[in-house]
């Protein structure tokens, strides 16, 4: 898995979610699709788009579905990606660089007052500062990820 990274196109929700899973996705909505499409191979990343004419190109995954969880569910078993937990929430779902485990202490005074002290972890991006804990939405995230064998 390792080795396979994506180029999402005009699917923001989905690059999220495959940057939450751990996967190196970067995300264009740029009106220039040529430009998208020569930046992808180039960077040998799978593109993968709801453009229908864009779906005969050998480094485009293209997807059926208009459901998240069905498109999530499709490049799961379509491009049989191994989901490791130790790689989920590693991944700004923003930027997509690498999360930091940091201390609470550290953040206690970025973060709203009544998530600390509860017990989370946090990760913070280095590159565009951002801060995760693992609050309520993990269940929703779990039970997703649950749907998938993850």
């Amino acid at each position: 898995m390792k080795d396979k990274r994506f180029v999402v196109y005009r699917l923001r929700k989905l690059a999220i979610l495959l940057r939450i899973l751990g996967l190196d996705v970067l995300y264009s909505q740029n009106e220039d699709y040529i430009s998208v499409i020569n930046f992808a191979g180039r960077a040998h990343r799978i593109l993968i788009s709801r453009v229908k004419f864009l779906r005969k190109l050998p480094w485009i995954f293209y997807l059926i579905s208009n459901d998240l969880d069905e498109q999530l569910e499709q490049i799961v078993k379509g491009l049989e990606l191994k989901i490791e937990k130790n790689n989920l929430f590693t991944r700004c779902s923003a930027c997509n660089n690498l999360l930091q485990e940091v201390q609470e202490e550290e953040i206690k005074n970025e973060v709203p007052n009544d998530v600390c002290r509860k017990g989370y972890w946090f990760k913070k991006c280095s590159n565009c500062g951002k801060i995760f804990w693992n609050g309520n939405h993990m269940i929703t995230l779990k039970e997703k990820f649950k749907k998938l064998n993850i």
